[in-house]
C-alpha cells in the first residue's frame, strides 16, 4: 500500500443497539481499531459509553487490528455490542461519567490533595479577537529589507480609541495590588450534580451479588433531589432504596440504562440544562484553558485566592480505594519500555508516550507515599531506628530521608553535603532521560521537600532488597533466632560501601562507555580499580540481569578553585557548609565545545574518541589530581562568570524579573547559585566602572564646554572688531559722499577654518536599570535562600501542624514588627499549644543574625542592615520568594504591616462592616498559611519532538514550507507525548510564534503566542518570569498586528506584574511605556502621548536616582517636540530647555544635538515673542475700535483649542521643527531621524 493510500480516510459507520442513527467517523486506513474506540470516547453522542466491543460480521475486532486489513473500500460498517458489566467496568464507567459531568476540575492534578492550584487569569483579560491580517500587509511585514520604514498611523474607530485611552490612563494612574493581581476566578469546570458516589449500602450482599448486582450508587442533584441506583451486569437502574431503607430492586417504571448519564438525564429535571450550560461555557474557551495535565503538575501559587470550599462528595475518598489494578512495579514497567525496539518513527513516539506517562505516575505515587511518611502514617521497615534513619517501601518505591546516615559525607559536610548530592544525582538522571542508553539502566527518582525534611524516592534495583531466605542461629545460651540471608544482588562495579572498596568489572566497564562519553569522564584508577565513572558511584547487576548505575552525583568535576578558597583549611564556623561543590553540566558542555573548537577538532570525532575528558575523582578523593579539572574550575570563575555579568551590564541578557529567572539564567550558563555573592561583587564593580567612566566623560565635556565658551567669546569679540572696522570704512565713504565699494556691502566673509562646526558625540551611558535590577534580585535571592535554610533548620524538629506557627511567627518578626513589635507565637493545633519549641525563643535580632550568617557562609555576602531593611519594608517580593522555595501558600487577603494601613482599610469599608472589624493581633496568622511539598522529579520530554524541531528550523532558510511543516509536526509530537498542558508545548508555541512573526505571518503568530501564554500561566503561574517573557512577545505581536488596544491590555498586565514581583524598577517597565507611547502616537493622540512620556521621564529619574541622564534628555526633547505640535509653546520651551541642559552636560555645547536644541529654543522664544506682540496689536486695534471685532472673538475661541495638532509641524524631526520655527517651513527637507527620536 502506498503512503497516499495509507492516509486516505475511510468512513466508519457504527450502529449502537440503543440509538436510531449510526455514528459516522472518518479514520485513516493505516489506523488501528483502537483509534476508533478513542475517537468514540470524545464524540458527543458516545462519550458516555465505555463497555462495548466492535463487531464486523459477528466477529469481535481487537484494538490492534488495522483498518486496512479489514477493508479495501472507502467505507466500513461496524456494529457495537455491549458487554456485561463487571465491578471493574462499572467503576471505570463511573469514573468516566464523573469526569464528563464536571467532577474533573481544571485546577486538579495528581497532587491536589497536598497543594492548591488556581484557575487561569489570562482568559479573563479583556482582549479582542486576533485581527486577521491582509495579504498585502503579510507580504510587507515579511520583507527582510533593513530600510527604515516611515511611522504610520493606525486607523481606529472612536470606540477603539476610547477603549485604548481608558486602558492607558488606567496604566498611568492606577496601581494594582498583589491581592488583585493574583486573584483568580472560580473553576470553569463545575459539577452538574451535587454528588455521584457509592452509597452506604455497599458492598453488595451475597444474596444480591449472585443476582448480578455490582454496586449501589447515590446521586444528589443540584436541586437537592436524591435517588439511589443499582449497577448490575445489564446496566444501571433507579432502585427503591432511601437513606434509611435498603431495597435494591427496580423502582416502578424505571428501565435499565446502559449509561449512568442517560439514567440521570431521565430522572433529573434540570440535569440536561446544567450539562448544556457547562458545554456552552467550555465552548467559549480553548481546550487548553481547562484540559487537565497528563505528564506534569499545575502551578501551585504562593498566594491562593480562597481556602478550599468543596461540597460533600464521598467519591473523592471512595474512588481511591476502588483500584483493581495489581500492585505496580514502576521499575519493571520503565525498563520494559526501554527494551521495546524503536525501529520506526511511530514506535519511538509510542515509546516516549509510555516513558512520559510512567515517569509522571511514578512521581505522583512518590509524592503520595512521601506525604504519608511526613505525616507519620506509613510504617517504616525499621521502626526502632531514629526518625532520620528510617526507611520505607511501598508499592515498590523505596523511600529514605536525605541525610548522612552512613557517614559517607562526614568529611565533606555531613547532611549538607548529602542534600547537595541528592540534587546533583537527580540532575544526572534528568540528563540520562535525554539519551537512549541500552547497555546500562538508571532508577526513576524523585526528591520531595516538605516542612524542613527531604525524602528521596527511588525504584529499587530488582532483587537488592529481597532476602535469599533465612537461617536459624543459636546464641551462647542455646536460644534460637532467625536471620535473613543476604541478597546475592550486590555491587559489582564502583563503591562497595560495607567494605569501602572500589570494585572493578570489565563487563560493566565496557557497558558504561557511552555514559562516560556523555559526561566526558576519563577512565582512571581509584582505590586500585580501573573505572569509568566516579569512585562514589555504584554499578549493580539486578536480578533481572540488567546493569544499573546509581549514586551518580559525582559524575561532574569538582570545583577545586572554590573549595580551596572557601572550604579547605578554613575553620568550620567560617567555611562553606559542605565540600560537595561540583560544576554544572551546562558549564562542562560550554567548556568542552570551546576546547574542541580551539583545538580545531571535529566535534563528532572528538566526542566518539572521548577527547578532553576529566577524572571525576580528582581533588575530591585524596591524592588524585587532574589539570583538566583545574582548568574547568578556573574557566567558570575567571571567564564565564565575569562574561555573564558583563552581558547583563550591556543589556545582552534580559535583566532578571525575579530570583527564579536569575537562577535559570545562571544555570543555563553553567553558574552555580553559590556564586551569587560573586555576581553581586562583579556587578558592583561594573557599576562603579561605568559611573567612573561617566564622571570622566562629564569632566571632559565640562572642560570642552569651558574651552568652547572661551573660543565663542573670543570669536564673537573678533567678529565685533571686524564689524566695527568695516563700519568705520563705510562711514568714511559715506562722509566723503563716495560710493561704498561692493565688497563692503556684501556679507562679512569669515575664515571657514576658524569656525568650529558642531560635532556628533557619543554619550557614555550608565546602565543603572540593568545593573540595579541584577543587584536587587541577587540580594533578594540571597536573603530568601538564607531564610529558607533557617526555616528548614527550625522546622525539622517540629510536628507538621506546628510548622505554620513557625512560619507566621518568623514572618511577623521580620515584616510585621511595625504593626506589632512583640508578636506572640500562635498555634492552630491546640494539642501542641503548650509545647516547648526552640523557635519560640527567637527574637527579631537573633533571626536577622541567623539570616546574615547564612548569607555570609553560603554566598560570601555581607548582608548589611540597610539592605535587609530595604526588602523588609516592602516585603512582598521577599515573602513570595521564600514561599516558593520553602513551600508555602498564603491566603490572598489584605495584610497590614502598620497600624495606619489597618485604619485606612477600616475607614474604606461600609459602616456596618467597619463596626464589626476587629484588628488582628499580628500581621500573619498560622491560619493563613499552608505548607506544601516542593517536588523535584525526572520530568521526561520528547526527544523525537526535539529532533523534528531542529530539522525544521534548519530547513526554514531554504525550504520554508517544509520547515514549517516539520516544526508543526514537532509540536504535535510533543503534545502527543507530554500533553498540551506542558512546558515543552508552551515553549514550542512561543518559538513557533516568533518564527511566524519573522515570516510576516503576524496574525498566526499572535494566536500561537496566546496559546503559549495560557499554558505558561497554568504550568508556571500568573506572576512567573516565563509568563512575563511570553506576554512581552505577545505585546510586540499585537502591535505588529495593528491592535493597539490589545497591546495596551497586555502591557498593563506586564507592568502590574513587575511592580509586584520585581524588587527593582525593571527595564521592561520602561520598554512597556515606550511601546505605549509609540502606540499613542500612532493613534494620533498627542496629549495622551505626552502624558505617557511624562510618566517615562519620572521612571527614568527614579531609576537614575534623580539624576538627569541622557535618556531623560532625549525623552524631554520628545515631549518638547509634541508640545510644539499642539501649539503649546510655553510647555515646549520648558521641556526643550530641560533637554538642552542635559545635552550640554552629557554631550557638550558644540554637539549637534545641543546646538539644535539651542536653535530650537531661540526659535520658540521668537515665536512666543511674536505672538505676544501680535496680541498687543490686536488689543490696541480693539481699543481703537472701542469694541472687540467678530474676528477677535473667533481668534479667542481658537486659542482655547490650542491642543489640536498643527498640521504643518506635527510629526516633524528637530531639524524640520527648527526650520519651521525660523520661517523655513516651505522648504522640504529629507533629514534622517536624529538620536533623540529613538
Amino acid at each position: 500500500m502506498s503512503d497516499q493510500q495509507a492516509i486516505q480516510p475511510v468512513v466508519v459507520s457504527i450502529r449502537f443497539p440503543h440509538k436510531k442513527q449510526e455514528v459516522q467517523l472518518k479514520i485513516a486506513k493505516n489506523a488501528s481499531v483502537q483509534l476508533v474506540h478513542d475517537v468514540l470516547q470524545f464524540t458527543p453522542s458516545t462519550k458516555y459509553l465505555t463497555n462495548f466491543d466492535l463487531y464486523l460480521n459477528e466477529k469481535v475486532l481487537s484494538g490492534s487490528e488495522l483498518i486496512s486489513n479489514i477493508t479495501n473500500s472507502e467505507s466500513l460498517k461496524l456494529v457495537a455490542k455491549f458487554r456485561p458489566y463487571t465491578v471493574r467496568e462499572a467503576v471505570r464507567h463511573l469514573f468516566t461519567v464523573r469526569d464528563f459531568i464536571g467532577f474533573a476540575s481544571e485546577t486538579e492534578d495528581g497532587i491536589s490533595q497536598f497543594a492548591l492550584s488556581t484557575g487561569t487569569k489570562f482568559s479573563d483579560m479583556p482582549l479582542t479577537s486576533v485581527k486577521e491580517q491582509k495579504a498585502n500587509e503579510s507580504a510587507a511585514n515579511g520583507d527582510d529589507s533593513q530600510e527604515e520604514k516611515p511611522e504610520k498611523s493606525l486607523d481606529m474607530s472612536d470606540e477603539e480609541k476610547k477603549q485604548f485611552d481608558h486602558v492607558v490612563r488606567e496604566l498611568l494612574t492606577k496601581s494594582v495590588g498583589v491581592t488583585e493581581l493574583l486573584k483568580t476566578r472560580s473553576n470553569v469546570v463545575t459539577p452538574c450534580v451535587r454528588s455521584l458516589a457509592l452509597s452506604s449500602f455497599n458492598p453488595v450482599p451475597a444474596f444480591y451479588r449472585t443476582k448480578g448486582h455490582l454496586l449501589y450508587l447515590q446521586v444528589v442533584t443540584l436541586e437537592g433531589e436524591t435517588f439511589h441506583i443499582t449497577a448490575a451486569t445489564s446496566g444501571f437502574y433507579v432502585n427503591k432504596c432511601s437513606s434509611y431503607k435498603f431495597d435494591p430492586t427496580p423502582k416502578d417504571g424505571c428501565p435499565i440504562n446502559v449509561s449512568l448519564f442517560d439514567l440521570i438525564a431521565t430522572h433529573s429535571k434540570k440535569f440536561a440544562d446544567h450539562i448544556q450550560a457547562l458545554d456552552e461555557k467550555l465552548g467559549k474557551l480553548e481546550t487548553i484553558n481547562y484540559a487537565r495535565p497528563t505528564t506534569t503538575f499545575l502551578n501551585k501559587p504562593w498566594l491562593v485566592s480562597t481556602t478550599p470550599s468543596i461540597n460533600g462528595d464521598y467519591a473523592r475518598l471512595q474512588l481511591n480505594e476502588l483500584d483493581f489494578s495489581a500492585e505496580r512495579n514502576f521499575n519493571d514497567e520503565f525498563q520494559a519500555i526501554k527494551d521495546i525496539p524503536a525501529s520506526d518513527f511511530q514506535s519511538r513516539v509510542d515509546s516516549e508516550k509510555l516513558i512520559a506517562k510512567v515517569s509522571h505516575e511514578f512521581t505522583e505515587a512518590s509524592v503520595a507515599g512521601a506525604m504519608s511518611i511526613f505525616y507519620e502514617d506509613m510504617v517504616p521497615m525499621n521502626p526502632e531506628a531514629p526518625r532520620e534513619e528510617q526507611i520505607y517501601l511501598k508499592d515498590n518505591i523505596f523511600y529514605s530521608f536525605v541525610s548522612d546516615i552512613n557517614g559517607t559525607y562526614s568529611n565533606v559536610g555531613g547532611d549538607e553535603a548529602a542534600f547537595a548530592a541528592s540534587n546533583q544525582d537527580l540532575h544526572t538522571i534528568k540528563l540520562l532521560h535525554r539519551v537512549n542508553l541500552t547497555e546500562i539502566r538508571f532508577l526513576l527518582t524523585t526528591i520531595i521537600d516538605f516542612a524542613g525534611h527531604r525524602l528521596l524516592a527511588q525504584t529499587p534495583v530488582p532483587g537488592l532488597l529481597n532476602a535469599m531466605g533465612t537461617i536459624t542461629k543459636k546464641d551462647a545460651t542455646g536460644k534460637e533466632s532467625s536471620e535473613d540471608l543476604p541478597s546475592d544482588v550486590t555491587v559489582s562495579y564502583g563503591l562497595e560501601e560495607n567494605s569501602g572498596k572500589i570494585l572493578e568489572n570489565q563487563e560493566f566497564n565496557d557497558a558504561i562507555d557511552s555514559f562516560a562519553k556523555i559526561f566526558h569522564l576519563k577512565e582512571h584508577v581509584t582505590g586500585g580499580a580501573k573505572i569509568k565513572f566516579s569512585g562514589q558511584s555504584k554499578g549493580i547487576i539486578g536480578s533481572d540481569k540488567r546493569k544499573y548505575i546509581l549514586d551518580l552525583a559525582n559524575s561532574h568535576p569538582f570545583d577545586v578553585e572554590f573549595a580551596r578558597q572557601y572550604y579547605d583549611g578554613i575553620p568550620a564556623a567560617d567555611r562553606y557548609p559542605h565540600r560537595q561543590t561540583l560544576i554544572r553540566h551546562e558549564l562542562i558542555e560550554k567548556w568542552w565545545i570551546t576546547k574542541a573548537e580551539q583545538a580545531g577538532a571535529d566535534i563528532e570525532k572528538a566526542f566518539e574518541s572521548n577527547e578532553f575528558s576529566f577524572n571525576p575523582d580528582a581533588y575530591y578523593a585524596e591524592g588524585i589530581e587532574d589539570p583538566v579539572v583545574e582548568e574547568i574550575s578556573k574557566y567558570l570563575s575567571s571567564e564565564v562568570l565575569p562574561n555573564v555579568v558583563r552581558d547583563y551590564a550591556a543589556g545582552n541578557l534580559t535583566a532578571p524579573y525575579d530570583g527564579e529567572h536569575l537562577t535559570q539564567s545562571l544555570h543555563k550558563n553553567g553558574i552555580n547559585m553559590r556564586y551569587l555573592g560573586e555576581v553581586i561583587s562583579l556587578t558592583e564593580k561594573e557599576l562603579l566602572v561605568q559611573i567612573e567612566q561617566h564622571e570622566k566623560k562629564l569632566k571632559e565635556v565640562e572642560k570642552d564646554n569651558q574651552d568652547h565658551e572661551a573660543w565663542e567669546k573670543e570669536y564673537l569679540l573678533k567678529i565685533e572688531k571686524l564689524i566695527k572696522e568695516r563700519q568705520e570704512k563705510i562711514n568714511k565713504y559715506v562722509q566723503a559722499g563716495q560710493e561704498v565699494p561692493k565688497e563692503l556691502a556684501e556679507n562679512l566673509k569669515l575664515d571657514e577654518n576658524e569656525i568650529r562646526k558642531p560635532t556628533k558625540g557619543e554619550p557614555h551611558m550608565v546602565n543603572r536599570d540593568q545593573l540595579y535590577c541584577l543587584l536587587n534580585v541577587s540580594q533578594l535571592e540571597i536573603i530568601s535562600r538564607s531564610l529558607k535554610h533557617v526555616l528548614r533548620r527550625y522546622s525539622k524538629e517540629l510536628p507538621v501542624s506546628v510548622v505554620p506557627s513557625l512560619i507566621s511567627y518568623f514572618f511577623n518578626l521580620l515584616f510585621g514588627v511595625t504593626y506589632n513589635d512583640h508578636p506572640q507565637v500562635e498555634f492552630s493545633d491546640s494539642f501542641y499549644s503548650n509545647g516547648s519549641f526552640s523557635f519560640t525563643k527567637v527574637t527579631r535580632e537573633s533571626l536577622v543574625n541567623e539570616i546574615t550568617t547564612q548569607a555570609k557562609l553560603r554566598f560570601r555576602f555581607e548582608l548589611t542592615n540597610d539592605v535587609f531593611e530595604k526588602f523588609s519594608r516592602s516585603p512582598l517580593a521577599l515573602i513570595r520568594s521564600v514561599s516558593k522555595k520553602f513551600g508555602i501558600q498564603i491566603l490572598n487577603k489584605d495584610y497590614f504591616y502598620t497600624k495606619d494601613e489597618f485604619e485606612d482599610y477600616k475607614q474604606s469599608q461600609d459602616k456596618k462592616i467597619r463596626n464589626k472589624l476587629v484588628a488582628p493581633t499580628s500581621t500573619f496568622s498560622p491560619d493563613d498559611l499552608l505548607v506544601i511539598p516542593i517536588i523535584k522529579g525526572g520530568d521526561y520530554q520528547s526527544v523525537v519532538g526535539d529532533d523534528f524541531w531542529n530539522q525544521g528550523a534548519a530547513l526554514l532558510g531554504e525550504k520554508q514550507e517544509e520547515g514549517l511543516a516539520l516544526l508543526t509536526q514537532a509540536l504535535a509530537i510533543k503534545e502527543e507525548v507530554n500533553g498540551s498542558i506542558h512546558s515543552s508545548a508552551a515553549e514550542s508555541y512561543l518559538a513557533l510564534s516568533t518564527i511566524y512573526h519573522k515570516l510576516g505571518k503576524v496574525s498566526e503568530a499572535a494566536i500561537l503566542c496566546r496559546k503559549a501564554c495560557i499554558i505558561y500561566e497554568r504550568v508556571f503561574g500568573v506572576d512567573s518570569f516565563e509568563m512575563l517573557r511570553c506576554l512581552t512577545n505577545l505585546a510586540i505581536l499585537e502591535i505588529g498586528n495593528e491592535s493597539p488596544y490589545n497591546a495596551a491590555v497586555v502591557l498593563q498586565r506586564i507592568v502590574n506584574t513587575l511592580d509586584t514581583v520585581c524588587p527593582a524598577d525593571h527595564p521592561a517597565v520602561v520598554n512597556a511605556h515606550t511601546m505605549i507611547q509609540q502606540l499613542a502616537m500612532a493613534t494620533k493622540d498627542v496629549k495622551l502621548t505626552i502624558d505617557v512620556l511624562k510618566k517615562l521621564s519620572d521612571l527614568i529619574l527614579k531609576i537614575d536616582g534623580g539624576e538627569r541622564s541622557i535618556a531623560y534628555g532625549y525623552n524631554e526633547s520628545r515631549i518638547g517636540n509634541l508640545y510644539a505640535t499642539i501649539d503649546d509653546l510655553n510647555s515646549s520651551l520648558k521641556a526643550i530647555i530641560e533637554a538642552r541642559e542635559v545635552f550640554t552636560k552629557e554631550l557638550g555645547l558644540n554637539d549637534q544635538t545641543t546646538v539644535q536644541c539651542k536653535q530650537w529654543i531661540s526659535g520658540i522664544e521668537n515665536l512666543i515673542q511674536s505672538k505676544l506682540q501680535q496680541k498687543k496689536l490686536n488689543q490696541q486695534q480693539a481699543s481703537v475700535n472701542n469694541a472687540p471685532t467678530h474676528n477677535s472673538k473667533k481668534n479667542s475661541k481658537n486659542s482655547k483649542k490650542g491642543e489640536k495638532p498643527n498640521p504643518e509641524i506635527a510629526n516633524k524631526s528637530i531639524d524640520e521643527l527648527i526650520n519651521f520655527i525660523e520661517g523655513g517651513s516651505a522648504k522640504k527637507t529629507k533629514s534622517k531621524k536624529k538620536s533623540n527620536k529613538q
